[in-house]
């Protein structure tokens, strides 16, 4: 590898008097100013070409009188001394002002184009106004900045990008985005990393973040996260889904549950079995709540660990849980735990287990932080829960809450101003911030870098795309690719650097809207590329790879695999690990779920339900049971033995979310599955009938509504064909009159029930 060796050149001119010093206005003329610049050109190019820019005749005295006495020939430095410039030179530059044209260019001679440019732009300063072309240097400020560029990032600025091409890029040279660059961030990211260390100083604190897609809201918290791991604390993520919108609940869980693996990754045995003895302490008998909400709870410490912090095997604990039920004590000192006897946990108990969770494993050394993107598709029920691990009685917990949300998608009425209003009421420092779109300076620091060009030269280009996007980060990066696309911009070889047509790009009407730049691509591919896109909107931002696989068996989709590989080659999707697909913006799925028409869209998603439904009965389909339910529930079903069919999936999806501790998701799919019942489904269906509006009582008492719950054990009372296939309902009936403190009614209805089973028992009660 040859070794860059750089020169140093020091060029001096007379210097501005010391403020204080006098008091004397002294200031310099613009053709003074003109007449330096002209001058530092001139010797640029001698240094570059080894020639004078001046013609022959006249050349040898001014280059004498340009070169100072201190220049030394041949050496590692150079230096000139400007002490008599720019008067008793200015008939130099007058005389050259009509010759820097006819100068060899630079350019001929191989160097870079950014140097070539900054030389002539130099050298341009000695032309009269009339002719002064508009790039040329205005001052010496100006110029240090553009040769700091060239010093500080040479391989953006200096070196021509034509060495920057690769296989990938089709031999084209790209544009050179900085992936982990926040443009105009500064003060935001301020903020939210001040928030964060206060939070590991020793207190929780929430951190609002609103603007419109593409703003930049997830960048600017993932630049927190490389802080966060220093610290050694926790980041957990989730991001919810406009199209998934059944499971909010379970998606909050579940971040709690990766937590655990988290830890058990990071901190070493020993910290590890002092957390073992933590939880021992804080859960006590209380610990099956915990490991049923959260199972990866068990891969924090070994089973011999677990043993002597709990006293117990714990195999024992798995038997303690047979089904997924815990077994629990109703103690008055654990209210918020009650109802558990039964296997069901309402949203109060998960909260109440989630904060003493919470409390336990964050710490001033180990902070946690929450981030939730999109709150705008979050539910009540996931607030909810969200506000109660905050508003910590204790103040004990060192959680750092994020949560991002689109502004424009909002109203003043939505649940995450209540949790806002509700967090800093309880005494939680909570910060709101709103991202705008980018500034024209900071949009022009992105441009320049993106083409590696000079600021001043990137101006009014950067104006037009301004204009088109009002800043907004990712509508700038998905503009500027169409316009290389369409070779509105382009990079042009014999110029080495990058073109644009002004005209043509002023004249697009792309309707301030990234989405219409995204379909204009997306439908000039083919049509399994289409496809493809399609079929992945319609799961939302993720996609698991077994959706493609089960689709692939069908003639229909039977190219999906292939085009799933050019939406991923396109840019649109990624892979994540191994089983998943990922859109890489909201937009992108946006834009893709947009070439399906509006009229067609229900039926499309009830359509492609259907189609994986019935091409994956007998299989294991665990792990897609929710986004399959999701798709049927968004059409209706003519056929009688395709609605039975959807029912049994909605079923087998809300005993799924039952497991997961998911009241509100439960309730919804154990809904649909009755609704897809025929009306007199009491008399056709009677096991099925039973089985489902048990459960939907359940999820409804756990949802809260208590109303709900108690109508549907009626009715389970009135149709059920025995005593014995109403146990269950009466069971349920007798806990919730318990828990709402109807002793009496309790009782009286356990004594009735006991008397039917041939248990007689006191009908006093005291």
């Amino acid at each position: 590898v040859n070794e860059i060796v750089g020169r140093h050149l020091e060029v001096e001119f007379p210097t501005l008097p010391e403020a204080g010093t006098t008091s004397t206005l002294f200031a310099i003329s613009q053709s003074e100013e003109d007449a330096r610049c002209h001058s530092l050109g001139a010797i640029l190019y001698e240094l570059f070409s080894h020639r004078s820019p001046f013609p022959e005749e006249e050349g040898r005295g001014q280059q004498q009188q340009l070169r100072g006495e201190n220049q030394k020939l041949g050496g590692e430095e150079f230096f000139f001394m400007h002490d008599a410039f720019p008067r008793e030179l200015e008939h130099v530059r007058k005389k050259s002002r009509s010759q820097t044209s006819s100068h060899s260019p630079l350019f001929d001679l191989g160097l870079p184009s950014s140097v070539c440019l900054l030389v002539r732009n130099l050298l341009e300063c000695g032309d009269e106004n009339e002719h002064r072309p508009e790039d040329a240097y205005d001052s010496l400020e100006t110029v240090s900045k553009d040769l700091h560029l060239l010093l500080l990032d040479p391989n953006r600025f200096l070196f021509n990008h034509e060495q920057t091409t690769t296989s990938e890029t089709n031999g084209g040279v790209q544009l050179l985005f900085r992936k982990h660059q926040l443009y105009g961030r500064e003060n935001e990211v301020s903020l939210i990393t001040d928030a964060f260390c206060r939070v590991s100083a020793g207190r929780s604190e929430a951190f609002f973040i609103g603007g419109f897609s593409g703003s930049g809201k997830s960048r600017l918290v993932n630049s927190l996260t490389a802080r966060v791991d220093i610290n050694e604390g926790y980041v957990i993520t989730h991001k919810f889904d406009q199209i998934s919108k059944e499971m909010p609940l379970t998606g909050v869980i579940s971040v709690f549950n990766d937590l655990c693996l988290l830890i058990g990754e990071k901190r070493s045995r020993k910290d590890l079995l002092v957390l073992a003895d933590d939880l021992a302490e804080c859960f006590g008998v209380d610990f099956p709540l915990l490991a049923r909400l959260l199972p990866n709870v068990d891969l924090l410490v070994l089973a011999d660990d677990l043993s002597e912090s709990f006293g117990v095997d714990f195999p024992l604990l798995e038997r303690l849980l047979p089904n997924g039920q815990a077994i629990s004590s109703h103690r008055p000192s654990r209210v918020d735990c009650a109802n558990e006897s039964d296997g069901q946990m309402n949203l109060r108990s998960i909260r109440f287990v989630l904060r003493r969770f919470v409390k336990v494993v964050s710490s001033k050394s180990h902070p946690v932080m929450l981030f939730l993107d999109d709150l705008q598709w979050c539910d009540n029920s996931a607030l909810a829960l969200i506000e109660g691990i905050l508003c910590d009685g204790g103040g004990c917990s060192h959680l750092f809450f994020v949560g991002s949300y689109r502004s424009n998608q909002v109203t003043d009425d939505h649940g995450i101003f209540h949790l806002m209003k509700s967090v800093r009421s309880s005494g939680v420092p909570t910060t709101r911030l709103n991202l705008e779109g980018l500034t024209p300076e900071d949009l022009n620091s992105m441009v320049s870098d993106a083409m590696g060009m000079f600021p001043r030269v990137c101006e009014p280009f950067t104006d037009i795309v301004f204009q088109k996007t009002k800043g907004n980060p990712f509508f700038v990066l998905e503009f500027l690719r169409s316009l290389v696309d369409g070779a509105l911009l382009q990079y042009s070889i014999p110029s080495r650097r990058w073109v644009w047509d002004e005209d043509l790009i002023c004249a697009m009407d792309i309707t301030g809207n990234v989405l219409y730049l995204l379909v204009s691509k997306m439908i000039g591919l083919s049509e399994n590329v289409q496809l493809a896109l399609k079929t992945a909107a319609c799961f939302g931002i993720k996609m698991q790879e077994s959706i493609i696989q089960y689709l692939s068996t069908i003639p229909e989709y039977s190219s999906i695999q292939s085009g799933m590989e050019c939406v991923i080659a396109e840019g649109f999707m990624v892979k994540v690990g191994t089983t998943e697909f990922k859109f890489v913006h909201d937009k992108v799925r946006e834009a893709a779920y947009s070439l399906i028409p509006d009229s067609e869209k229900n039926q499309y998603h009830c359509s492609l339900g259907a189609k994986i439904y019935s091409i994956s009965k007998g299989c294991n389909v665990d792990d897609i049971i929710f986004s399959i339910a999701d798709q049927v529930n968004h059409g209706t079903a003519q056929s009688p033995e395709l609605r039975l069919d959807f029912a049994e999936l909605n079923e087998m999806a809300g005993v799924k979310a039952v497991g997961c501790l998911d009241c509100v998701a439960a309730h919804s799919y154990l809904n649909n599955a009755l609704t897809f019942l025929p009306s007199d489904h009491w008399k056709s269906h009677y096991e099925q009938s039973r089985r489902l509006c048990f459960l939907l009582a359940k999820s409804a008492y756990s949802c809260g509504d208590v109303e709900k719950a108690q109508g549907i054990l009626q009715e389970i009372l009135n149709q059920a064909h025995c005593l014995a296939d109403k146990l269950d309902a009466y069971h349920l009936v007798v806990s919730i009159l318990y828990d709402r403190g109807k002793l009496g009614e309790a009782y009286a209805t356990a004594h009735d029930v006991l008397v039917q089973l041939g248990e007689p028992i006191s009908r006093a009660f005291s």
